[in-house]
């Protein structure tokens, strides 16, 4: 079996928030730290992303019951076993729907060899035949470092993130994560349920 289930179990709970994720660089994160911080000095109100929970989101599944847990870890194995490992390349910096009323802010994902958009058909595919909607909008790839709490102040800290913009750094997807999201009031907790190589 490709993947490696945690320790953690399914029937732990009757719902667990999932999605589908590549994990970023230790280098990456730090960066995106400092860059938070400074952005921090402007006192928008905007919920920063913990640098160490920023992650490439590839599907987002939402409450499944944990019983289909290993369906999707199944699934994604099998999505992952047409591909190899791959370049990946973060630069840039922006925001969603745009500077002026900024919502999400991110930093840019860079998929020249179509490899990601790949895996992600492949993801939607195998999902699909165990009943997840497809998603109807088109792949985006990026990082989401923080989300607008009020998008009318929030100008401020979009003009300095597009203007400080993000040097590019590429590392290598080797593996896909199936990942368990837990709310809490210091933040999301992310527990991995299954850790999938590419191409295996």
């Amino acid at each position: 079996m490709a993947g490696r289930t945690t320790n953690e179990t399914a029937e732990e709970a009757d719902e667990f928030r999932i999605f589908i994720c590549v994990e970023v660089p230790a280098s990456i994160k730090q960066r995106i730290d400092k860059l938070q911080q400074d952005l921090r000095t402007l006192n928008v109100p905007i919920s920063w992303t913990r640098p160490d929970n920023v992650h490439l989101t590839l599907k987002f599944l939402g409450n499944v019951r944990s019983s289909r847990l290993p369906k999707i870890c199944a699934a994604c194995e099998l999505a992952a076993r047409g591909l190899g490992e791959f370049e990946i390349k973060v630069a840039g910096a922006g925001c969603f729907p745009s500077a002026r009323a900024p919502r999400v802010f991110w930093i840019g994902v860079n998929d020249s060899s179509d490899h990601l958009q790949k895996l992600h058909e492949h993801i939607e595919k195998e999902l699909a035949v165990e009943g997840f909607e497809r998603e109807g909008r088109r792949f985006s790839p990026h990082l989401t470092i923080g989300r607008a709490r009020d998008p009318r102040k929030a100008g401020p800290a979009a003009e300095k993130l597009i203007g400080m913009g993000f040097e590019s750094e590429r590392f290598e997807a080797s593996e896909i994560i199936v990942m368990r999201s837990q709310l809490s009031p210091k933040g999301s907790i992310y527990t991995p349920q299954a850790i999938i190589r590419l191409g295996v």
